[in-house]
């Protein structure tokens, strides 16, 4: 206990001194077309069918950086890799790319995914696994929607109901999901803040794995719902969190600061009934995408967690690009014609010359999670160019 707090303010220390951005080989550079953003999903779709780990999933906790991530062992790191196997896995099962190995990596991915998807939490102030339920339960979702006949479908329905049996158990009592008690309220029932984003990204699993038949208790969905819709802001943006309701004004919970994760929150509210008008999504994609794109870009990766403009943080940008494209995919095709191009702009500043994407550098799951958010956002703006 002792430890992690010390070690939570050294990064915070660390935060009150801007760094540079952590060095990186950007490969993007000129206009938009759709040949190179089809050449940057074919090399981003190989870069992770070639770094694959032996086991089937993806991300290590290998890392070059003197100081990371708060992140103890076992818990959370097996949290990390597994919420970034679902994720690839949904990326991967999304890719046009025309290049070998993707279907192999997809099969032994899920062989993986149901041998480690059960990560247990790892501290009462750690609680990363909530992202390793969250992504499991989409790419098992998917599959169960897109071959039914998968031989192993049945394990992964099993697998799904143990999932969101715990996250039941992990649910905040201010009925969302958050990933660390930084307060230190070690209480078996998670008693910390929730964040909107956290608790919107479970939701979209428990909607995919919904929609293949797998149960879901109407309250467990209500309680994550009201806590989402209680962080929406007048103004239409998310407050980073349940805590940061109290200080709507700080610049994390304005335009700015909150641009990555209101789509998300929106997408996320849209699978369970709610309504977001044609208005409100074109804000949202504008703020993101054209407004406020610079700032979103300052805070590309930098290595110490919201030190940029608007306390934004670099793991912020392709995520917050991934669930704006679930969203420009379901608006018409007029709004997609317009946004497609600052999408696919936005995703290739972080691509790299050896084929993969990151924002923010995070032991060695960045890359492989980063490439899967960016295969999610191009494979949507493609069609559009």
């Amino acid at each position: 206990m002792r430890c992690a707090v010390l070690r939570l303010l050294i990064l915070g220390s660390l935060a009150a001194h801007p760094s540079a951005p952590f060095p990186d080989t950007p490969e993007h550079g000129g206009p938009v077309d759709a040949q190179g953003v089809s050449a940057a999903v074919q090399a981003g779709t190989r870069w992770l069918v070639e770094h694959q780990r032996p086991d089937g999933s993806w991300g290590s906790h290998h890392s070059p950086r003197p100081i990371e991530v708060l992140a103890g062992v076992p818990g959370s790191h097996d949290a990390f890799r597994v919420a970034t196997t679902g994720l690839v896995l949904c990326a991967l099962m999304d890719s046009p790319a025309q290049v070998p190995g993707p279907e192999r990596a997809v099969e032994r991915g899920f062989d993986a995914l149901l041998a480690q998807h059960d990560v247990k939490r790892q501290s009462g102030i750690e609680h990363y696994n909530v992202w390793s339920f969250g992504y499991a339960l989409q790419a098992f979702g998917e599959r169960l929607l897109g071959v039914p006949d998968d031989p192993r479908a049945e394990a992964m329905g099993a697998a799904s109901a143990r999932l969101v049996e715990k996250l039941a158990r992990y649910q905040s009592l201010d009925g969302g999901w958050g990933y660390l008690s930084l307060w230190g309220y070690e209480t078996y029932r998670p008693a910390a803040t929730s964040m909107s984003f956290t608790t919107a990204t479970i939701l979209v699993g428990l909607d995919r794995v919904r929609r293949a038949g797998v149960q879901v208790p109407e309250e467990l969905v209500a309680r994550a719902v009201t806590a989402v819709r209680r962080t929406r802001l007048p103004d239409g943006w998310y407050t980073y969190g349940e805590f940061w309701n109290r200080m709507p004004v700080a610049g994390i919970n304005r335009g700015a600061g909150a641009a990555c994760r209101t789509p998300a929150c929106d997408y996320a509210l849209e699978r369970f009934g709610e309504r977001v008008s044609e208005e409100a999504h074109g804000r949202s994609l504008a703020n993101l995408l054209v407004g406020t794109a610079r700032f979103q870009r300052l805070g590309l990766r930098r290595p110490i967690p919201h030190e940029s403009w608007y306390q934004i943080s670099g793991y912020f940008y392709l995520y917050g690009h991934a669930y704006a494209a679930y969203v420009l995919a379901e608006r018409p095709p007029e709004v997609r014609r317009r946004f497609a191009p600052a999408l696919a702009e936005g995703v290739l500043a972080c691509r790299q010359s050896d084929g993969s994407f990151w924002d923010y550098p995070l032991y060695s799951y960045h890359k492989p999670y980063g490439t899967a958010y960016a295969l999610i956002a191009l494979t949507r703006a493609l069609p559009e160019l």
